[in-house]
């Protein structure tokens, strides 16, 4: 009896080892399946392919592209260095006439511990200058994805720029586009440019508070340095960090501790003012579009170049939380207030995360969500010294002032 039980526990397990056997090898054609179709979307540019075009750089730091969709549809295209496929909402893939492709056969795990699996979608081409791109795949984001509300405009990922060249030159403002099999091209753009091998996936930053730090260099997180729970539990100890609670969704909320003022080395290039966030939803090391908008950088087949920038005259944009001690932003097409510094202005004024947001000194500035994808209210907040709230909460309207706090 026992034989015969321990035959059916091993046959049953054979069988499931098996199955999580296919199940794996078909995920890894898979994505050597996708890999080249989106290799495929680069074929037709020459190995002299080279072009030069302005940056775009949003209020919120965001860097990208004008770009032309299936031939008709003109939009602005941010950057992704760290998403795997290139990502728009379902409507805007609707409006590119977008279609649907696969569906990914394993799970996708946002930034906010998001499990889902993902609907693909084609485009036929993007135009960029001269540059044209088939067959584009996409990840089509839906309204109950976490990254939905904080996706405004598309982005083109991980697979379709690691088969580009690109040269972000911050003191001329312009991209140079181009191939990045040409070695003599890349050599050509890339002197006076120190190599961080594999530096998109693995770059090493340095700083008196942090020691050596490990960091992915990732163009689609609105950060300047985030830092794991290690690095947090060293740096506190040396520094006092600024505290805030930052809303996600209803039922996820981090508390963020800010780290200001650190001056952090990268490939011998002193880089001052930086802050170090440490978000614990997030618990990784990674160097942000606000950190990316202080140097001049290549990227080029997973390398990161690297050079200091000689343009002191423009102001880099903030990361941390404004002296006022809040931040609005938009939660299911709702403008609220996603972000209170603890015991700060905000929060002592009576402010709660969530709450909804009617008006903003009176109508001074719309509180609505062009307002928010701009940097307009940001950039509005950042200069008040004091602020004007009227609020929906529960149903009820609720009018708060917030004053700056002298020191």
């Amino acid at each position: 009896m026992i034989k015969k039980y321990f035959r059916y526990l091993f046959r049953t397990l054979l069988i499931l080892f098996i199955c999580v056997f296919v199940y794996f090898v078909y995920i890894i054609f898979w994505l050597i399946y996708f890999n080249a179709e989106q290799r495929k979307a680069v074929e037709n540019i020459s190995v002299d392919f080279y072009q030069t075009i302005p940056i775009i750089r949003d209020p919120n730091g965001y860097f990208g592209v004008i770009a032309t969709v299936n031939g008709q549809h003109v939009d602005t295209l941010l950057f992704d260095t760290q998403a795997s496929t290139s990502l728009a909402k379902q409507e805007t893939l609707d409006k590119y006439e977008a279609e649907y492709w696969k569906r990914k056969p394993m799970p996708t795990f946002n930034f906010y511990k998001q499990v889902y699996f993902s609907k693909l979608y084609k485009v036929n081409d993007i135009t960029i200058g001269n540059g044209k791109l088939e067959g584009v795949i996409f990840t089509s984001v839906p309204k109950d994805n976490g990254m939905y509300n904080a996706l405004y405009r598309s982005v083109l990922g991980r697979a379709i720029m690691e088969n580009i060249g690109w040269k972000f030159d911050l003191d001329s403002n312009e991209i140079v586009m181009f191939a990045p099999d040409n070695e003599q091209l890349l050599q050509h753009e890339s002197k006076e440019f120190t190599l961080a091998k594999e530096g998109v996936n693995d770059l090493q930053l340095y700083s008196e508070q942090t020691d050596t730090l490990n960091v992915m260099f990732d163009l689609g997180s609105n950060y300047d340095i985030i830092i794991d729970k290690t690095v947090y539990e060293k740096l506190r100890k040396r520094q006092t960090p600024r505290m805030y609670t930052n809303y996600h969704r209803e039922g996820l909320t981090d508390t963020i501790a800010e780290f200001h003022d650190i001056t952090v080395y990268c490939n011998g290039i002193a880089i001052p003012d930086c802050t170090l966030s440490y978000i614990p939803s997030i618990d990784r090391n990674v160097a942000g579009n606000i950190f990316a908008g202080k140097i001049n950088f290549i990227l080029a087949n997973g390398d990161l170049y690297i050079k200091k920038r000689t343009d002191g005259a423009l102001q880099p944009i903030k990361d941390w939380l404004p002296s006022l001690g809040l931040r609005l932003n938009v939660r299911n097409n709702t403008i609220c207030v996603t972000a209170l510094e603890i015991n700060g202005p905000a929060e002592k004024a009576g402010l709660m995360l969530g709450d909804k947001v009617i008006a903003i000194d009176k109508g001074a500035i719309e509180s609505d969500i062009m307002s928010v994808s701009s940097g307009r209210l940001e950039s509005y907040i950042r200069q008040a010294k004091s602020l004007t709230l009227e609020i929906e909460r529960n149903g009820q309207k609720k009018i708060f002032s917030v004053i700056k706090e002298t020191k």
